[in-house]
């Protein structure tokens, strides 16, 4: 394959002027502080420190991604201010996003920098977001609505700035270390609150929601959240490691946040991300030429769950929740299998809404207002939600052919542009960690056909991921093909 010359892209100057003034303001901030009682000296101490952090995501935007990463792993416990006039709580992460903004624009200035990624799903987010807005002028949840449309915006913006941000293997090393640690933490937790029984969910609402015992939460709102959570470790690292040699304690690490992931993952009782968990890794595979190793791990998923079984409380559970999988359309309607069949009810309902508004869909976020109207008279009444839990048929439902039609398209443009650069891709790490994000990104909308988690931020950052890599791959690519380099 050869490639026409490209010029080097050599890093943007920093502006030195701007940036001393920067750090004279931090300095004289901090030698103001001091001057203060000495109980504000941890204050200064914790202001210096920030301060420190600040210039640094100033002039490498991307050292935020540990940041945005554990705070959005700090589902309940990152709230900062849990009730609000929108109705959205104040979280960790809204600070993390709202950090990460003016260290791009920061640095965006001080570089002075004038060429931007091209943003390659402008079209299909352009279409989604512009029915979605449309819809508020006859959706019946105004309110919701709103704050779901405004909401999309911010993470559209956040996919794009993920992709801006990371444009260095620096940035790509450190989402890979900080997505692995974040998995031994998250299930050290998971494992702690099935040992103890304590969750952060009372019991009678975990049952509630389908569930024979309570199920490991971790900090999220939701054990199949949190499920997601897990499962995107699990692909993502199982696939780095089948598609790239790692030097011995890199390699180490992986496997430790592999094994705590997955461990993590079965505690969560998550039906749907056990089955997004099995694709990935089945797709991992496939791009590693290495489908010989799939017996081993069925045989090592089994002796987890084993395992598993002997040491955890409500155990058995986890057998019959597992075998419910194969048997959700046989057992159909049946009593103890409620949770499934509420599922496929609300699929009924949605295709229902769709049937009556067929290009614009009944309004976003109407789907939990109309659901009465449609549902069938055999839903289990104790079912307490009223939302959908498969994203494409909420989608039809409340955007109608248009949103589907987005949505369809957003998926289709990850795909083959991902695919492709894979094919092309010469740097075997980079090449890696774009199968691995690729078979995330299928993962998704396995767990996306259970859970509908249209608003989770790892969907939308992996997503900008995929781009900030292809493009990263591309460039270097373009540089060792100038001659003269």
């Amino acid at each position: 394959m050869t490639m026409s010359a490209a010029p080097r892209q050599l890093p943007l100057p920093l502006d030195r002027r701007l940036f001393a003034l920067f750090v004279v303001l931090q300095v004289a901030a901090a030698a103001a502080v001091f001057y203060l009682p000495s109980k504000f000296f941890t204050a200064a101490a914790l202001g210096i420190a920030g301060g420190i952090y600040l210039v640094g995501v100033l002039i490498w935007p991307w050292i935020i991604v540990p940041a945005v990463i554990v705070t959005t792993a700090m589902d309940i416990t990152g709230q900062l201010i849990k009730e609000t006039g929108i109705g959205i709580p104040v979280t960790g992460f809204h600070l993390s996003l709202m950090l990460m903004s003016i260290g791009i624009f920061t640095n965006t200035c001080l570089r002075r920098r004038f060429k931007f990624p091209v943003f390659e799903l402008r079209g299909p987010l352009v279409m989604l977001w512009g029915v979605m807005a449309f819809s508020l002028t006859y959706t019946p949840a105004l309110v919701e609505g709103s704050v779901g449309v405004f909401r999309t915006l911010a993470l559209i913006a956040f996919l794009y700035g993920t992709q801006v941000m990371i444009e260095s293997r620096q940035a790509v090393n450190l989402v890979v270390i900080s997505f692995g640690a974040s998995m031994i933490g998250g299930a050290i937790l998971a494992v702690a609150q099935i040992m103890t029984e304590k969750f952060y969910l009372p019991a009678s609402f975990v049952i509630a929601v389908g569930a024979n015992a309570p199920r490991a939460t971790g900090t999220f709102h939701n054990p199949n959240t949190f499920g997601t959570f897990l499962m995107c470790g699990v692909v993502f690292l199982f696939a780095l490691l089948v598609n790239h040699r790692f030097s011995k304690w890199k390699a180490v690490f992986l496997v430790v946040s592999l094994t705590a992931a997955g461990a993590g993952l079965v505690t969560t009782f998550s039906r749907a991300n056990w089955v997004a968990a099995a694709v990935g890794i089945v797709a991992a595979l496939v791009y590693a030429r290495k489908l010989r190793y799939l017996v081993w791990v069925g045989l090592f998923g089994t002796a987890a769950i084993v395992a598993v079984k002997e040491f955890v409380p409500f155990a058995d559970h986890i057998f019959e929740r597992f075998v419910s999988i194969f048997t959700l359309l046989t057992d159909f309607g049946e009593v103890g299998r409620e949770s499934g069949s509420a599922r496929l009810y609300f699929i009924l309902a949605g295709f229902e809404m769709w049937l009556d508004h067929p290009i614009f869909g009944v309004g976003w976020r109407g789907f939990p207002l109309l659901f009465d109207a449609y549902k069938s008279v055999e839903f289990p009444a104790w079912v307490p939600t009223k939302e959908s839990h498969t994203l494409a048929a909420n989608m039809l439902a409340e955007l109608g052919l248009v949103g589907l039609t987005a949505s369809a398209w957003i998926v289709w443009r990850v795909f083959s542009r991902g695919i492709t650069a894979v094919r092309r891709a010469t740097d075997r790490y980079l090449r890696a960690v774009l199968i691995a994000l690729l078979c995330m990104f299928l993962s998704f909308q396995v767990s996306l056909s259970a859970t509908a988690d249209f608003s989770n931020n790892f969907l939308w950052f992996f997503t900008g991921m995929i781009f900030a890599v292809i493009h990263l791959s591309e460039r270097e690519m373009a540089q060792d093909s100038t001659p003269g380099q």
